[in-house]
C-alpha cells in the first residue's frame, strides 16, 4: 500500500523533498520537489530540459516546472534563466515564480525553474496545423505583441537570444514569449565555445556564430525570422544543421511573397540584415507593426493603437434647417468634397493590399453642386495677398524630435567606430545602451543620457575615444536631452 503523502515526505530527504528508490524513472508523475511542487504530467521534452505540469501545494495553484537535463552547464543555464526572467514583469512574457533544487536518486542536484502555466498553442504548432503560412494580418498582430515584449526585456537589460515560433505561445488571453533558457544580459561576453547556447540553426543571428557579446539586435533578427516564417510558411534558411546554414547563407534567403505590403517586406528585410547596427530596435519594429495591424487584431496582450480610419466620417447631430436652399446645397457640396478629400488621404496613407503608393486620387463629383459653384456661391472674396517674408533660422536642438536626435547620436557612434576614433568594443557598449532608449517613452530618458555622458567621460579618460569624438558625442547627447524636454 502506498504511504500517505505526509509519511512519505518524512521518509524522504526532508529539505529537498526527494524520495530516491520510489520510482524506477526519475522524474515521474507524483514526485514531490522541494516539499512543495508535485509533478502531474510531462508536457514537453527537449534537448536541454523537460517541462511538467505541476501543482504548487503551498499556494494550491497549477504551475509549470522546467527540469534541465544534462550536465552542470544545464544547471547553470537554469539558474541564469530564473535570475534574468525574474527581472521582467510584462503581460507578454511568461512569468517565473521560483527557482529551487531537488535531489536525483543518484544523489546529484537537479535545479528546476517554476513558471506560469499557460494554455494554448505555439506559433510552430499553428503553422504545422495550417500546413502553410498564416494570413499576414494575423502574423503582424502576433509580431507586434512579441516586439512589445522584447522592448520591455531590452529595457531591463535582458536579451532573449532564442526567438522562434516554438517560443511564442498563442493563449486565450494573448501572445506570450516563452523560454529564456539561453538568454543573457545585454553586453555580456559570449564565452560558450561548445555552441550549446547558440539555439536552433535556422533562427540563429550571424553575430552569435562570431562569439560577439549579447546585444538586443540579436532578438530583432529572430523577430525577422519569425515574421518571415509566419507569412511564407518556412524560415528564410530552412536548415537543420550549422553546416547546412553556412551553405544556404552563401545563396541568400528565400524570397518573400510579393503580395505582402511593401512596409512589411521592408521591415523583415531590415530585421534580417547581417549587420546588427542596421536592424531596427524592438520599439521601432513595434511602431511599424502596429501601423500595419488590421482592424481586428488577434491574440494580443498589449494595448495597440487604434487601426487607421476607414474613411467613414463621424456623424454629427443635424443642424437646424436655416438659410436659403442654395446655401444648404452649397454646404452639402462642401461636406461631400471635404469627405472625399479625407477619404483619398486615408487611402494614400494606409495603402491597399499591395501597399502601392503610386495610385493617383480620383475625386468624386456631386451632381447637386459642382466645385465651381461651391467657390462662387459659398467662398467669400479672397483677402489681398500678403507679402511673403522669408526668414532663415538655424536648426536648433529644440526643433529635433527625440527619434531624430537619437538617430544622430547613433550615427555619431558608428562614424567614430569606422574612423577608429572609438574602440570597437566601446562603440558596441554605446550602441547597446542607445538601443534601450524608446523614443516614445519619456520615463528614464534623462537618466540614460546621464549614464551615457558618464561613460563618454570615462572612456575618454581611458584613451578609448578621442577628444574630438567625445566632444561631438556630448553635444549630440545634450541635443537628445533637449529634444525630450517640452
Amino acid at each position: 500500500m502506498r504511504p500517505a503523502a505526509g509519511i512519505r515526505e518524512l521518509t524522504c530527504r526532508a529539505v529537498l523533498g526527494e524520495c530516491p528508490g520510489m520510482h524506477d524513472v526519475w522524474p515521474d508523475a507524483d514526485v514531490l520537489l522541494a516539499s512543495r511542487y508535485r509533478l502531474i504530467t510531462l508536457l514537453e521534452t527537449g534537448g536541454m530540459a523537460q517541462v511538467w505540469r505541476a501543482t504548487d501545494e503551498l499556494l494550491d495553484r497549477p504551475v509549470a516546472v522546467k527540469l534541465p537535463a544534462g550536465d552542470t552547464r544545464a544547471a547553470h543555464l537554469a539558474w541564469r534563466e530564473a535570475r534574468l526572467a525574474a527581472r521582467l514583469s510584462h503581460p507578454g512574457i511568461a512569468a517565473v515564480h521560483d527557482y529551487r533544487e531537488a535531489v536525483r536518486p543518484d544523489g546529484s542536484i537537479a535545479p528546476f525553474v517554476v513558471m506560469e502555466l499557460l494554455s494554448g498553442e505555439t506559433v510552430a504548432a499553428r503553422l504545422c496545423d495550417a500546413g502553410g503560412p498564416m494570413p499576414w494580418g494575423e502574423a503582424v498582430s502576433i509580431a507586434a505583441a512579441v516586439a512589445e515584449a522584447l522592448a520591455a526585456a531590452h529595457a531591463a537589460g535582458v536579451v532573449h537570444r532564442d526567438i522562434k515560433p516554438g517560443n511564442v505561445m498563442l493563449c486565450p488571453g494573448g501572445v506570450k514569449l516563452l523560454d529564456f533558457g539561453i538568454s543573457a544580459a545585454a553586453g555580456e561576453p559570449d564565452d560558450d565555445e561548445t555552441g550549446a547556447s547558440f539555439g536552433t540553426p535556422a533562427y540563429a543571428a550571424p553575430e552569435r556564430l562570431d562569439g560577439k557579446p549579447a546585444e538586443p539586435a540579436t532578438d530583432l533578427y529572430g523577430l525577422g525570422v519569425l515574421l518571415f516564417e509566419m507569412v511564407s510558411g518556412d524560415p528564410p534558411y530552412d536548415v537543420n544543421t550549422w553546416e547546412e546554414l553556412a551553405a544556404a547563407q552563401a545563396h541568400g534567403p528565400t524570397p518573400l511573397p510579393a503580395t505582402l505590403p511593401v512596409r512589411l517586406r521592408e521591415l523583415i528585410t531590415r530585421c534580417l540584415d547581417d549587420n546588427p547596427a542596421r536592424r531596427p530596435t524592438a520599439a521601432q519594429a513595434r511602431r511599424v507593426l502596429t501601423r500595419l495591424v488590421p482592424s481586428a487584431p488577434a491574440r494580443l496582450t498589449i494595448p495597440l493603437p487604434k487601426p487607421p480610419p476607414t474613411g467613414h466620417a463621424k456623424v454629427l447631430p443635424a443642424a437646424p434647417r436655416t438659410g436659403s436652399p442654395v446655401i444648404r446645397r452649397v454646404a452639402v457640396g462642401v461636406a461631400l468634397a471635404v469627405t472625399a478629400v479625407a477619404f483619398v488621404a486615408v487611402i494614400n496613407a494606409v495603402g491597399g493590399p499591395d501597399d502601392s503608393e503610386s495610385a493617383q486620387p480620383v475625386l468624386p463629383t456631386s451632381p447637386a453642386v459642382s466645385p465651381s459653384s461651391v467657390l462662387t456661391e459659398a467662398t467669400p472674396p479672397p483677402a489681398p495677398p500678403q507679402p511673403t517674408v522669408t526668414t532663415s533660422a538655424p536648426t536648433t536642438a529644440a526643433a529635433l524630435t527625440v527619434e531624430a536626435a537619437l538617430t544622430r547620436v547613433q550615427a555619431t557612434v558608428e562614424a567614430g567606430e569606422e574612423s577608429g576614433e572609438i574602440r570597437p568594443d566601446v562603440a558596441l557598449d554605446f550602441k547597446n545602451l542607445l538601443r534601450l532608449i524608446d523614443p516614445d517613452a519619456d520615463a528614464g530618458l534623462n537618466e540614460k543620457v546621464d549614464q551615457l555622458l558618464r561613460k563618454v567621460r570615462q572612456r575618454q579618460n581611458e584613451g578609448n575615444i578621442t577628444d574630438t569624438r567625445a566632444s561631438l558625442l556630448r553635444e549630440r547627447l545634450n541635443d537628445l536631452r533637449s529634444a525630450s524636454t517640452p
